[in-house]
């Protein structure tokens, strides 16, 4: 009886073991998806545009775009849409309102075009 014992006190060890290896593994896969935003001039060097405010909707997620330009937004997969101001000579400012799907594990890119010579 004794080695009964100690069996069934061994297995349980054993599963237990498991158990808490396979409750503190991390998922592989992630859930979210990055919108990657560029603002660049239209001149020949395609200069990047700093501190131009980009706005993701639904969400309404507000981000500038740093020196090199860009404003990374991580987001849950699904449609979006990339909204800014950005300024133009002749109009005054370009609307961008640009549509963009992005799915999990990926990154989705928009490219935006900006004329520096008005500020």
């Amino acid at each position: 009886m004794n080695l009964s014992m100690k069996l069934i006190y061994s297995v349980f060890l054993v599963s237990l073991f498991f158990f808490s290896v396979s409750c503190n593994k991390k998922p592989t896969e992630s859930k979210t998806a990055i919108i990657s935003v560029s603002v660049i001039d239209k001149d020949p060097e395609e200069t990047p545009v700093q501190d131009v405010e980009i706005n993701i909707t639904p969400g309404d997620i507000i981000k500038k775009t740093n020196a090199n330009g860009i404003a990374s937004f991580e987001v849950d997969p699904g449609d979006y849409y990339v909204n800014a101001d950005v300024c133009c000579v002749g109009p005054g400012y370009i609307h961008y309102h640009e549509p963009i799907t992005v799915v999990a594990n990926e990154t989705g890119k928009v490219k935006l075009l900006a004329c520096l010579r008005c500020l």
